[in-house]
């Protein structure tokens, strides 16, 4: 097999050689690089200091004052410091680090951005290396208060990862915690710590049976794989090559868990450091990509029956290197999720997939092929263009932000999911957006990459697409929403049942949201819908009526 593709106008074509995939690339003159670090112009200084003992110190591209774009959070200062950075809505940054409220934190590693007190904006979790975990509760303004230890969660093993999710249904963040427990590390446990509900938490690994105390486990990703509405999750694990220490696949079955390892074909038996979660194919179903030493790295291909198959060859993304962080991400918006690898030693990859055949390594002509030891990667839209941009963290170097400029020659959509209940930011919803025969698939998730947080905004790739033809929300609990004939390169707010007619948000669906109402069905003369009228779109069509207005009076009388 081989692809062919042009991006940046950088020709690439994949082949087979002595059944290694290999890339041919021919530039031409004067093209720029898609990608530019564009770190320190931006106002983003910020430097992790730690050592390779410490496995990379996780980055979070999310909207931590609720302003509608993606600030950064960085790990890893060799002076404790976390590094804040606000965005202006631009992709320009003003330094936040000082005079927040956050301690100085010791071999800090694993970051995740969630409301865990559904109080509406995004706290922080920090794992640490044998020193207590912080969660930090966001005050606003960029404030924060460190009560990890009041909520129960300052786990002291050897933390790497972290993930959240629902774990039982009662709409409230659960939290995982993968301590990379073996005799040389630590001997504390992995533990999943249930919500009470009231700020604080209560450890249930032992309890649900998935404490996998003997696990050297490296990161953890909580997601609804069988797509039955519940987070299921899947444990990555170093030195997993033998029949015991291999990954994990649980599902859950109504808040307790079964190990499915076996039947769904997921042991990977790699020395597991990253994952990545996405539906590579499109056939509907998230696959599973995970990171590993120079044997190779795994792709397994979700079948939609509950079973996954090995398809690293068929793809060509084995890599060879030894590989940490990795996210799935359509850079060039065709509508077909691409692949990102960062490497130790080696130069880092981003795998173009085009549908067919092989995905082919573009990173050099992309301007990405780090050679240095990159470990973390989260991404975003940083500049609001309507491409995902990326800040990949480097061991002793600063943190690099690279600008997307090649998305931007494509359409694109992006939805904020609003969310159910306590879960405001709508933590496991999945997104279908179908165009014709084809349907891609994106889920909402409590951190997203190895040790660090992508932004909670679902960005899909368009291609030459103008509208799309439906949209699919489906809420954990199965609660759904379709919505038909959205236009493209547009954020849309996508509201659950419950929400529409309630423009200002108070909880009523009345009087007082009916100058919302005026102002939607007096908008474009076509009556399509615009951003800011989704909440009056009552029967999802796309435009905003006498219809939505009818429907709306039923709701508030």
């Amino acid at each position: 097999m081989s692809s062919l593709k042009v991006v940046g106008g950088i020709l690439s074509v994949g082949v087979m050689v002595g059944g290694v995939p290999q890339t041919l690339q021919v530039a031409r003159a004067g093209s720029p690089a898609p990608f530019t670090d564009e770190a320190l112009a931006r106002g983003v200084d910020y430097s992790s200091g730690i050592t390779l003992a410490k496995f990379g110190a996780g980055v979070a591209v999310v909207d931590m004052d609720n302003d509608s774009d993606p600030d950064i959070v960085g790990l890893g200062h060799k002076d404790g410091i976390v590094g804040i950075f606000e965005n202006d809505g631009t992709g320009y940054f003003t330094n936040r680090s000082n005079g927040n409220g956050i301690p100085l934190v010791p071999e800090a590693s694993g970051l995740s951005a969630v409301d865990y007190d559904s109080d509406g904006d995004l706290d922080l979790y920090i794992t640490c290396d044998k020193f207590p975990n912080l969660l930090l509760r966001n005050d606003g303004n960029f404030q924060f208060t460190e009560v990890a230890v009041a909520a129960g969660v300052a786990d002291q093993g050897s933390g790497q990862g972290n993930a959240w999710g629902d774990v039982n249904g009662d709409g409230w963040l659960d939290l995982f915690v993968a301590n990379r427990t073996f005799p040389w590390t630590s001997l504390l446990p992995n533990e999943m710590y249930l919500n009470n509900q009231d700020g604080t938490f209560q450890p249930t690994g032992e309890t649900l049976g998935i404490g996998q105390s003997d696990d050297p486990t490296f990161t953890v990703r909580f997601f609804d794989y069988d797509r039955d509405g519940d987070a299921d999750f899947y444990l990555g694990n170093d030195h997993g090559t033998g029949p015991i220490l291999h990954n994990h696949l649980f599902r859950n079955d109504g808040g307790t868990f079964v190990d499915v390892t076996a039947t769904s074909h997921t042991e990977a038996e790699v020395d597991c450091m990253g994952i990545a979660i996405g539906d590579l194919d499109r056939n509907g179903y998230p696959d599973i990509y995970v990171t590993n030493i120079p044997s190779g790295n795994v792709l397994l291909m979700n079948q939609g029956d509950g079973t996954f198959t090995d398809e690293t060859l068929a793809y060509g993304v084995g890599s060879y290197l030894t590989g940490w962080g990795t996210t799935f991400i359509d850079f060039d918006n065709d509508g077909w999720l691409d692949l990102y690898v960062n490497n130790m030693n080696g130069v880092n990859r981003m795998y173009s997939y085009t549908g067919s055949g092989m995905a082919t390594d573009i990173a050099p002509a992309l301007g990405l092929d780090n050679p240095l030891t990159s470990f973390c990667v989260a991404k975003g839209d940083l500049d609001n263009d309507g491409d995902l941009d990326l800040v990949v963290q480097t061991n002793d170097e600063p943190f690099a932000v690279f600008i997307n400029n090649e998305g931007q020659n494509r359409n694109w959509v992006k939805f904020r999911i609003g969310g159910r209940g306590a879960n405001t930011f709508a933590v496991g919803a999945q997104v279908d957006v179908i165009t014709g025969v084809q349907t891609q698939m994106h889920e909402v998730m409590g951190n997203a990459n190895f040790k660090s947080q992508d932004d909670y905004v679902m960005h899909f790739g368009l291609d030459n697409l103008t509208s799309i033809d439906q949209i699919i929300v489906t809420w954990p609990g199965g609660i759904s929403r379709t919505l038909y004939n959205y236009s493209a390169n547009h954020t849309w707010t996508l509201w659950p049942p419950e929400r529409m007619g309630d423009a200002d948000g108070d909880g009523d669906v009345d009087a007082d949201d009916l100058n919302a109402v005026s102002t939607c069905i007096n908008g474009p003369l076509d009556g399509s819908v615009v951003p800011g009228c989704e909440i009056i779109d009552m029967d999802g069509s796309g435009a905003v009526d006498l219809k939505d207005y009818a429907e709306f009076m039923a709701a508030a009388s």
